[in-house]
């Protein structure tokens, strides 16, 4: 177990202390050069807090250590090149398509599934292997589609079930494959389970959202939502707050919940049935929260614009939900999935990523897209040497 006495070069070891120093020394404007200084290797973890002149306080390196105490990988053998198996996704040409905006095909002003078909010959003439369709499930739009209202339903804009199944075998008799976005860290408050939940603790689907009861007439904790504002939104019916990390109107799912994620397993196998060959799974890493939901520190919400993100980003059972997800679905078919993982640093996403541990296939990494020393809201030069590193 590591504490504040721990020494850096113990932590910069480690997979996730690598990214996470990596993530100090961004946000604080630190110079990396740390992380191969003989002298600074060597001192204990707490000397980050004078190092960063108080950019970097206790509180985050308590949090930062609290991280790392929580991955049971203790040695990580990642597999080398030489011995990752060939499969027709890694030589593949994707093409994502935004439905709303690409093709019209009955005259409405609105792309559709029926436009999607018309252009398929375009797309293979352009050498596309593999189409990734973002939402186009049942939703009442709250986030373009990622806010679901019914996963085993199509938008009533973008065509019917019957286009879906259509797209899917003539994307197929072209050579090309197709995935779907998903999203499963939330769904959409007009969705069946969240409409029960919402109205009675003793619903059947209560569990399957997070609450937590309004005993001390406050929020449950300070973190803010992506959508800014808090993460809780009060229900009168139950006298309680659910925890939405994005819009009020996308409840997080409770991944604790075995019957829920059943549930979703099932949902998944419905579409692979079908014959899609795989999902882009929308923020994927967020589905573990840390026990009791607690505060986030204030100095890590300002240096990445969102308090709270230490508790969820990277959560204690992501790991054992991937894994448990893939057993129930994936294993059971040739398709491949893409995690999109805001906050993941090189060397966690190499551990969600790599073969042998039987996680994800791929994902997308951000750390390009960081701003080096400022949030994302804040106007500053861009720093190619940092684009140059992270590429």
């Amino acid at each position: 177990m590591f504490d504040m006495n721990t020494k850096v070069s113990e932590l910069t070891n480690t997979p996730i202390g690598k990214d996470l120093i990596d993530q100090i020394c961004l946000h604080s404007g630190l110079s990396e050069n740390i992380l191969i200084n003989p002298v600074t290797r060597r001192l204990p973890v707490k000397a980050l807090v004078a190092m960063t002149a108080g950019m970097v306080d206790a509180e985050t390196v308590r949090s930062l250590i609290d991280l790392l105490n929580q991955e049971q990988v203790e040695e990580v053998d990642f597999q080398k090149d030489n011995e990752i198996t060939p499969t027709w996704w890694k030589e593949a040409v994707a093409y994502q398509i935004y439905p709303i905006s690409f093709k019209d095909s009955n005259g409405d002003g609105i792309g559709d599934l029926g436009g999607i078909i018309e252009r398929l010959d375009y797309l293979a003439d352009l050498g596309v292997n593999l189409l990734w369709l973002s939402p186009v499930y049942d939703s009442p739009n709250a986030d373009n589609g990622y806010d679901i209202r019914d996963y085993y339903e199509i938008m009533e804009r973008y065509g019917s079930m019957e286009d879906m199944d259509r797209l899917v075998d003539e994307t197929h008799k072209r050579g090309m494959r197709l995935i779907m976005d998903l999203v499963v860290n939330h769904t959409s408050d007009e969705h069946p389970w969240f409409k029960s939940a919402v109205q009675s603790k003793d619903s059947q689907y209560r569990d399957y959202y997070i609450w937590r009861d309004n005993s001390t007439g406050k929020r449950p904790n300070n973190w803010t939502s992506f959508f800014s504002g808090s993460t809780w939104r009060y229900s009168k019916a139950t006298e309680s707050y659910y925890l939405h990390l994005f819009t009020d109107k996308q409840p997080d799912l409770n991944w604790e919940h075995e019957p829920m994620r059943k549930d979703i397993y099932q949902m998944m196998n419905f579409w692979l049935e079908k014959g899609i060959d795989g999902f882009r799974m929308d923020v994927i890493n967020f589905i573990s929260k840390v026990d009791g939901l607690p505060d986030g520190s204030e100095l890590i919400g300002n240096l990445m614009g969102h308090c709270g993100v230490e508790h969820y980003f990277y959560g204690p059972r992501l790991h054992e939900y991937l894994m448990e997800m893939r057993q129930e679905t994936f294993d059971r078919y040739d398709c491949v999935t893409v995690g999109e993982t805001q906050g993941i640093g090189i060397n966690m996403a190499k551990m969600l990523s790599d073969e042998s541990r039987q996680e994800l296939d791929m994902l997308f990494n951000f750390d390009h897209m960081s701003n080096p020393s400022k949030s994302k809201w804040e106007t500053r030069y861009y720093n190619l040497n940092h684009l140059k590193k992270s590429l």
